[in-house]
């Protein structure tokens, strides 16, 4: 007479069979739950070292790319739990030793010593100080709300100011002859241009936004363990 048989064990790598589709599912879970818990540990690691930058790693070294911490092009990846999408899952299900890329945080001065970077174009990482800044060109009637905040410039680049609003009005010239106009106000003052003129801007994320992507981190990677999540 033979004993009952013992409880099956969950196997990630096993292929499902009926109820094992359950066993599955909820190893995976657990692995996953393990992996974003070691995933955050480094992502701390490094914000707790001073960290300013992150780089992100591709197939080879000249697909790294240079990152501010702030910027909105990784902020998707710094929130691990969301990259473990249903087909990744799949993956470690058949692979349990899958793993997603995990950037790297890294201080300003280790940063300056990376080799043949590349740097963001989103966010305009510049290390060093000495990069030019991205701008961008546009019709002064192209201005929308997502362009408050932005430092409006000449065309080589130097700041005249901050935008805070702009709007449409009828001028005159010195002949008295009336022309449409826009007016852009910054924090030093007050710009006036034809609507077809083109204006230039500092193609960069906004002081608002790298403040609140900035908060967020801090929450993350700084604030107790239930913030990790």
């Amino acid at each position: 007479m033979t004993g009952p048989e013992p409880a099956r064990t969950p196997e990630v790598g096993a292929a499902p069979t009926g109820d094992d589709d359950a066993y599955r599912s909820e190893a995976v879970d657990d692995l996953v739950a393990r992996i974003v818990a070691e995933e955050v540990a480094e992502l701390r690691r490094g914000f707790a070292s001073g960290a300013e930058y992150a780089l992100t790693r591709g197939g080879s070294a000249r697909e790294q790319m240079l990152h501010r911490l702030e910027c909105a092009s990784i902020e998707s990846h710094l929130d691990r739990p969301s990259r473990w999408t249903e087909p990744h899952r799949r993956r470690l299900a058949s692979d349990p030793d899958y793993r997603l890329p995990l950037p790297d945080l890294i201080t300003r001065q280790a940063a300056r010593d990376l080799p043949g970077v590349r740097s963001c174009r989103v966010c305009w990482p510049n290390p060093t100080g000495g990069e030019p800044r991205p701008l961008r060109r546009l019709s002064a009637r192209s201005l929308g709300p997502q362009h408050v905040g932005h430092v409006l410039a000449r065309p080589d680049g130097e700041p005249i100011g901050t935008i805070v609003r702009w709007g449409a009005r009828t001028g005159a010239d010195l002949f008295g002859i009336e022309h449409d106009e826009i007016e852009i106000v910054t924090s030093t003052g007050v710009e006036t241009v034809g609507p077809d003129d083109h204006v230039t801007i500092w193609d960069l994320p906004t002081d608002e936004q790298a403040i609140r992507r900035k908060a967020q981190l801090v929450q993350r990677f700084a604030g107790d363990d239930r913030a990790a999540g």
